[in-house]
């Protein structure tokens, strides 16, 4: 009838994929960790193997922090504006600090191992997907945009796309005064702690991360820049060893072959713009061919709108490679 006819419609328009969380065991890190996965629709009726995309998330946040998402890629799927992949969301978060930024650290412990290698593992052993570098991307956001970046540097042969929207990559443009007043600010004439709020939250995160340092309690880390605003340069000379800026040099032959995008805005409160436009300039010097979207916005203002678009640019990536190679 008239009225089974329009819910079907309705259902066809609207189509959605599967979500599901899980968990699994990783090594790299001895412990459980979660992931939210979404699958396309129909996946559980066919035999479909698909491409996977891994969407790292921002500092503070979790494997569910950016589940609306999801929406874009039904709606995305529905019109054919990209194929159907799975995305599995990675929790990328730290007891110590709140966030990893994706790094191996012997105080957080070996988070980059744990997302490439484990997590990779784990989703192809536990789902249909396309087993191979060539249809394996990453996405990521602000922290995960600095994750992003630095597993695709580093993991050409398990990653052939990845995407980094409004990451920190470019470490030594950290050290500009607007953060370190911002930290001061924070701070109120106080010695730094992590708890004095958001900015210096971040600036231990990336500390645990980069300048671990188990003989340095309370704390565990060596900070960049002291309580009167002064710099240490031996300690961000240790956090110029994690600088996607800075590894480009060494990952050349691999980066040519690979499928880059990023972006930030005009705006970003993070002061993260610049760490973009260098990148970008550094790439064009080197002739890595490259998509750089500058865009007018904050730091997380546009972000579902821009993860459509690198959710578009794995797809156009994914359906360029020969499924029989």
């Amino acid at each position: 009838n008239r009225y089974t006819l329009l819910f079907l419609c309705i259902n066809f328009l609207f189509s959605d994929g599967i979500v599901e969380t899980g968990s699994f065991y990783s090594g790299s890190l001895d412990e459980n960790r979660n992931y939210t996965i979404y699958l396309p629709e129909g996946y559980y009726e066919s035999n479909t193997e698909y491409p996977v995309i891994y969407f790292l998330h921002g500092f503070g946040g979790t494997n569910n922090s950016y589940n609306a998402f999801h929406s874009s890629l039904n709606s995305m799927m529905t019109d054919d504006t990209i194929i159907d992949m799975i995305v599995v969301s990675a929790d990328g978060s730290a007891d110590l600090y709140s966030g990893s930024f994706y790094t191996n650290s012997i105080l957080n412990g070996d988070h980059g191992d744990y997302i490439a290698y484990d997590l990779v593992s784990h989703i192809d052993t536990s789902f249909r997907t396309l087993a191979m570098k060539e249809f394996r991307g990453l996405s990521g956001h602000s922290m995960g945009g600095y994750g992003a970046f630095r597993l695709g540097l580093y993991h050409s042969d398990i990653f052939s796309s990845f995407a980094a929207h409004s990451g920190p990559i470019h470490l030594e443009s950290l050290n500009n005064p607007f953060l370190i007043n911002a930290i001061l600010i924070e701070a109120f004439f106080g010695p730094l702690e992590p708890n004095n709020g958001p900015m210096t939250l971040m600036m231990f995160g990336m500390s645990a991360a980069f300048s671990p340092n188990l003989d340095n309690p309370p704390w565990y880390v060596d900070l960049p820049m002291d309580s009167g605003g002064n710099v240490n340069w031996d300690v961000f000379e240790t956090w110029q060893a994690h600088d996607p800026y800075l590894l480009v040099d060494n990952h050349l032959e691999t980066l040519a072959a690979q499928n880059i995008y990023f972006d930030c805005g005009n705006q970003d409160e993070l002061q993260l713009a610049p760490h973009s436009e260098n990148m970008h300039n550094k790439l064009v010097e080197f002739g890595i061919s490259h998509t750089y979207a500058p865009y007018a916005g904050s730091h997380s203002g546009s972000i579902y709108q821009k993860l459509e678009d690198s959710f578009e640019f794995h797809s156009n990536y994914f359906s360029t490679i020969d499924f029989g190679q």
